[in-house]
Parts: structure tokens; C-alpha cells; sequence
């Protein structure tokens, strides 16, 4: 389906029409490399409601401005394609319902509706590796029995019970009804997913102190699990949406036995592969996929400096790591998305933050993940940790790079502190 709507969208490009990528986000930069690489078009922009964002450039697509909504909508004549796991529903709803355009003009637009719930199960879901089906991180979130980890009674169970907590038949946890996802939410009619993520423990060579796959060796671990094959049930459901992104975390993804079936999978299909490396070991097959269709990698550095890393990740590769990531970014069709976790009294200090930003502009990122520790929850409290992720985000847009809000995962608290850094 994601290349029938390029075709729509490279067909109106050359007609005249302006095309606007929505939002400015991993998935639309990749999607511009596309039109141009396979279609031989440029769209005309994007669109997104991120005023930081608005009439900026971004440093892997530098010809492509990003406006805001009130900007383009003076041109009625102006089209929109709208991709994003997460925000695809709140965007399509928010230009139809508020801003009153023609669903028309909307390239990619499914029917929508505002309901009182919660976006994040509305839109996503989350195999974890103990047994359970969930949308989220917090302890009360909805979480369901995956039936012995087997695809097709689990996702029976999570479409019932998805639809029941949507429609009001099934009561919402206690937490969920005080959490600030659960708001008048614009979410697909159809109860199609955006994304579904693969959340394992893993196994991982690193040994870093705040991940859930720091353990001595969990090689194996996964042969447990069952991971396209999640993905062919939700398709027999019919719960998988035209533009489909799958997540494939944690440890390190690309040293699980089973990620190859799952890679020609996405192929396939042209989902998006969203995969978790710390990238220590060049993954030859990803690289092949990122020629083929989109692939966004998420890469935990944490660090600007080797001392600093070595001393967070437990190994002292950070040269390779760099080498590797400069060898991935040669792929067309992959975005790089860097996260810096701030670790209280070991990277949150100027000259790791100032060493990982100069990295991230020599890499031509354009969007970081900015994340406090889980171990210490003083630290997001304290002046000096405010001090430090607003130095971050400083250098960043000195360097044309932009923050990623991760809300869709973390807390309220999280949020909170993030929408108050700007």
C-alpha cells in the first residue's frame, strides 16, 4: 500500500500539485529520500504543528522547508500525505475536524473519530516477552494474557478486548482513567493499528546499567518467540493500517537469531523497521532491507566521548560503533535516530553534550531522543539535570537538530519535564 500512495503523490508532484509530507519525522524524511531516489520527485515540503520546526531546514533533506499548517493552508489547492505511528489519527483529525479542509486533499485519509480514550492502545501495541500484550510503560497499564506467547489466540484475545476498553464495553484500569493519555482522542473508525512493537529482553553484549538486558547472556532467548507471524495474524484481523510501522526492541536486535524472516517480512509488505542497535555489529541483511524499503534505526549513544561511553555500555568499541553508523547512513532509504540518556554524574556534564551534538551534525542527523535515567528519579527533579537537557537541546537547534518527544512511551512526568525545556 505505501507505494501505491507514493505513486498518488509522485503523479500529483509532477501534475503541479504541492504535496506536503506530515509531519516533519523519521518516517517522512525517509519517505522524501524515496520520492526522490525511486520516483525522480521532490515533495514540496512538510507540514508540522512544532513551531520550533516551522520555516527551518533539516540537514539530511536540506532543500525541504518545514511550515506550519496555518501556512499552507492559504494555497487550497494544497495536498497532504500523513505518516507517523503514533500522531497519524491526532494530524488527520486535527485538518479535517478543527481546521475544516476537504478530506480530499488528505492523499492517505481514513475516517476518523474524537472519543474520549486513549491514542496510544487505540493506535499501538506491545508483545513483551514475559506473556503479555500492552500499549505502554506504566504499571497500570491494560495488560493482556498472550495466551502461551501464541500469535493467533493472543491477538484474538487483544482485538476483543482492545475494541471493549475503545468502546466503553470493558471498564479501563483504574491508573489509565487519571493518565494523561486518556483525553478526547481523534482515532481511526476502522480500529486499525498504526504500529505494533516487538518489546524483548533480548540479549545484548553491552553491559548498561539502566537496560533490562543487562544480564550475563541471553543467547536463545528469543527462539521462544514468534515474530512475523504476529504480524500475519493482525493482517487475517484485518487491524493493520495502509502505512504500518513495526518496532524491534530491546538488547540488541540485530544479534537475535529470528530477525531475518522478520526483516523480508517488512520488505515485503513495505513496513516500516524500526529497530533498537547499539550498532557494535554491522547487520549486513538491515543494510540490504535500507536499500529496499524504509528503515529507522535508533541508536543509543549516551555518550560524546570513548571514556564516557566504555564507561556507561560496559565495552570500549566507540570508534567501531561510529564506523558502523557511518557505513548504515550510506543505505537510501534509512534514517538515524540517536538517543542521549542522561546517566546523573557520568554524561551530564558540557563536554559530552557538546561532543555527542558535533557528532550528530557531522552524522546529518536531524532528530535526537532525549531521555532521563530510569535509575534516579531525584535527577529529573534537580537543577542541574533541567541545566544539562536544556544545553542539549540548545546545541542541537544551533545545529538545525530537533528533539523528539517520546511521550508515546513514558510517563506523564516525563512529558511534563520535556514540553517545559522549550
Amino acid at each position: 500500500m505505501l507505494h501505491q500512495y507514493l505513486e498518488t503523490v509522485a503523479e500529483k508532484l509532477r501534475e503541479g500539485v504541492s504535496v506536503y509530507l506530515c509531519p516533519a519525522a523519521m518516517e517522512t524524511v525517509i519517505l522524501a529520500k524515496v520520492l526522490q531516489a525511486q520516483y525522480g520527485v521532490t515533495p514540496t515540503g512538510f507540514c508540522d504543528n512544532d513551531v520550533r520546526k516551522q520555516h527551518h531546514h533539516l540537514n539530511s533533506v536540506p532543500g525541504l522547508e518545514i511550515f506550519s499548517f496555518d501556512d499552507v493552508l492559504s494555497d487550497k489547492n494544497a495536498e497532504f500525505f500523513v505518516v507517523s505511528p503514533h500522531h497519524s489519527a491526532a494530524i488527520i483529525g486535527n485538518l479535517v475536524f478543527e481546521r475544516g479542509i476537504s478530506k480530499k486533499r488528505i492523499i492517505n485519509y481514513a475516517p476518523i473519530e474524537c472519543r474520549k480514550t486513549c491514542a496510544l492502545f487505540a493506535q499501538n501495541w506491545i508483545v513483551e516477552d514475559r506473556h503479555f500484550v500492552c500499549c505502554c510503560i506504566e504499571e497500570y497499564k491494560p495488560r493482556f494474557d498472550n495466551k502461551g506467547l501464541d500469535p493467533q489466540k493472543g491477538l484474538e484475545y487483544l482485538d476483543i478486548t482492545r475494541k471493549g476498553l475503545i468502546d466503553g464495553s470493558i471498564p479501563l484500569p483504574d491508573g489509565c482513567k487519571k493518565c494523561f493519555h486518556n483525553k478526547d482522542s481523534y482515532i481511526y473508525k476502522s480500529r486499525k493499528l498504526n504500529s505494533f512493537d516487538f518489546s524483548f529482553r533480548g540479549w545484548c553484549n553491552y553491559k548498561c546499567e539502566y537496560c533490562s538486558s543487562n544480564h550475563p547472556d541471553l543467547k536463545g532467548y528469543n527462539d521462544r518467540f514468534s515474530l512475523e507471524q504476529y504480524l500475519v495474524e493482525l493482517e487475517k484481523r484485518d487491524m493493520v493500517g495502509d502505512i504500518f510501522s513495526v518496532l524491534f526492541a530491546v538488547g540488541e536486535s540485530c544479534l537475535n537469531e529470528k530477525r531475518f524472516s522478520l526483516y523480508k517480512y517488512c520488505e515485503q509488505r513495505q513496513y516500516f523497521l524500526d529497530v533498537f542497535s547499539n550498532c557494535s555489529v554491522f547487520d549486513q541483511s538491515l543494510f540490504d532491507v535500507a536499500h529496499k524499503s524504509p528503515v529507522v534505526i535508533r541508536k543509543s549513544f549516551d555518550a560524546g566521548t570513548p571514556e564516557t561511553y566504555a564507561k556507561i555500555k560496559g565495552v570500549n568499541c566507540f570508534p567501531k560503533v561510529l564506523e558502523n553508523v557511518r557505513h548504515y547512513l550510506q543505505a537510501p532509504y534509512l534514517g538515524l535516530n540517536p538517543k542521549y540518556l542522561f546517566v546523573p554524574g557520568v554524561n551530564d556534564n558540557e563536554l559530552d553534550i557538546k561532543s555527542f551534538v558535533q557528532i550528530c551534525g557531522e552524522l546529518k542527523v536531524d532528530f535526537v531522543t532525549p531521555v532521563f535515567s530510569f535509575l534516579d528519579d531525584d535527577f529529573r527533579n534537580s537543577a542541574h539535570a533541567k541545566e544539562m537537557f536544556k544545553l542539549l537541546v540548545e546545541e542541537l537547534a544551533a545545529n538545525n537538530i530537533f528533539t523528539a518527544n517520546v511521550d508515546t512511551l513514558y510517563s506523564e512526568t516525563y512529558h511534563t519535564l520535556y514540553t517545559s525545556s522549550f
